[in-house]
């Protein structure tokens, strides 16, 4: 029987190996359909510097702050990635081809990218350690825009597609998603509104890429042969 960290390894494995010939993806039609998000106009307009709603949004990077723990550093310190969600597939991943799977996501998370990073041009909102030298942040902390989280809008989008392919794991999935997002605030490098927004965003791009044609022809490059 294997042990747990050695089914993670292996797990991981499979996601990594993307030289392993598979049914070549359509690069001419989107995973994400054209402008069926309107992420713009979907999420509210952040408060400006320096009024009170501003403040209430800083004191909560600042509270988690000093209450964070260093199990939840680690936990925010994690890369963001198809592999960061190994741990609840588990062997499950073994049932379908692990480097298309990966293929097919890595292209998604490329089209949202594009989508949100205009968004973000939009408010170029600064990080919350931009405006306070209180605040003291880890992990990817760069100073691009804040608003919103495409930390929090991309774990969305994979765990509502992983759950496509993994159904049984949906709930867990989507556990995992949420408190990544949460963690950014930990993290010091978002605000509770980057998140919440962010994930309301995630899923919007996850309904639009599911309902899109694309998505599903695509997903099936990743079923065993024979499987329906």
């Amino acid at each position: 029987m294997h042990s747990p960290l050695s089914a993670l390894s292996a797990t991981a494995f499979v996601f990594m190996v993307a030289a392993v010939p598979a049914q070549a993806l359509d690069a001419s039609m989107p995973l994400l359909p054209p402008e069926s998000v309107d992420a713009h106009n979907m999420i509210m307009e952040p408060p400006a510097l320096g009024t009170p709603g501003f403040h209430e949004e800083l004191s909560t990077v600042l509270w988690l702050q000093e209450t964070r723990t260093q199990e939840q550093a680690d936990f925010v310190e994690t890369t963001l990635n198809t592999e960061r969600f190994a741990p609840v597939i588990g062997d499950a991943i073994f049932e379908v081809d692990g480097p298309a799977l990966k293929r097919v996501l890595d292209r998604v998370i490329d089209e949202v990218r594009a989508d949100y990073d205009a968004v973000k041009g939009v408010y170029d909102y600064p990080r919350p350690f931009e405006i306070s030298s209180a605040v003291e942040p880890l992990g990817d902390a760069r100073p691009v825009a804040s608003y919103p989280s495409g930390h929090s809008i991309r774990a969305i989008v994979y765990a509502r597609l992983l759950a496509e392919v993994f159904p049984e794991k949906s709930d867990e999935l989507l556990d995992l998603a949420t408190r990544i997002g949460h963690g950014r605030v930990v993290a010091g490098v978002h605000y509770p509104m980057d998140v919440s927004e962010g994930q309301k965003l995630g899923h919007a791009y996850a309904d639009a890429i599911i309902a899109g044609p694309a998505f599903k022809d695509s997903i099936e490059t990743v079923r065993p042969t024979g499987a329906s």
